[in-house]
């Protein structure tokens, strides 16, 4: 079956990046502290444009390379070593990824989405509790961010507790319901119920991909496999045990049963006295 989606990063300040924004309006571009934070120089803009560019052509080298040239143009600024972090991840570095990462959430702690992307590589890794740290940051940091939800629900899924990730991904669809990956995530919590609940598991699933998810043919297969009345034990309650049955009068009551009677007492053997 597939696995819990992850959605591609999507790297600070690329949108304004890509309608061509100029100085002080690239968001979160530039170093905490500085004294004009959103304004840099020439060059690190140019190089911006030119990473942001890149990656919507998924061209993940050319991104790495302009955004190293930032880093090395102005080491502080945590955007750019975040987006050079995202490339990385997206490169399979995840050593590289979580260097960036590191030095990304120690200059600017407050990026959520640089502690969302960091518990991504910390479950490519296989440290899940590291990620849970990290996701739950990027939660605390962002609260009403459904991805950041979807995150925390495949890492708690990870960690053997379904029905936090349950919970965490309504609490994603409590924010944005039309959020098709915690849909189909869901839908995969519910597949992996013993027993499955594959009428919830079917709502969430055609949500879905409504909403633009992929066919996914095993989670086709299982739901068309599966009669539509197979229903969940949580959705069911016992049958009630049945009466005793009664006799009917053409059978008569049953009788008794019978008490031994008890045998008499044996004589005692008599002995050469009583001769």
């Amino acid at each position: 079956m597939a696995g819990v989606i992850f959605p591609i990063f999507t790297l600070l300040g690329q949108a304004d990046a890509a309608s061509g924004a100029t100085g002080s309006k690239i968001v979160e571009i530039g170093a905490a502290g500085r004294e004009e934070a959103g304004a840099l120089p020439d060059l690190t803009h140019e190089l911006s444009q030119r990473g942001a560019a890149a990656v919507s052509r998924r061209d993940w080298k050319k991104a790495r390379a302009a955004y190293e040239e930032m880093v090395a143009a102005d080491p502080r600024n945590a955007p750019a070593l975040a987006n050079l972090g995202a490339v990385e991840y997206q490169l399979k570095d995840y050593d590289a990824a979580l260097k960036h990462l590191e030095r990304a959430v120690a200059e600017k702690p407050s990026l959520a989405q640089t502690w969302l992307m960091l518990g991504m590589v910390h479950s490519e890794r296989g440290d899940f509790l590291r990620a849970l740290s990290a996701v739950s940051r990027a939660v605390a940091e962002k609260p009403d961010d459904p991805k950041a939800h979807n995150h925390l629900a495949a890492v708690t899924k990870a960690l053997g507790w379904p029905g936090a990730a349950e919970a965490e991904l309504q609490r994603a669809l409590d924010i944005d319901p039309q959020y098709a990956e915690a849909h189909f995530n869901l839908a995969l919590t519910y597949l992996e119920r013993r027993p499955p609940s594959i009428e919830m598991a079917r709502r969430h699933y055609r949500r879905a991909v409504e909403l633009g998810a992929p066919v996914d043919d095993l989670v086709e297969k299982q739901l068309n496999d599966t009669p539509s009345e197979e229903i969940s034990s949580s959705e069911t309650t016992a049958a009630p045990t049945p009466p005793p049955k009664i006799p009917s009068k053409t059978t008569g009551a049953p009788k008794p049963a019978s008490t031994p009677k008890p045998k008499p007492a044996s004589k005692p053997a008599r002995s050469r006295k009583d001769d």
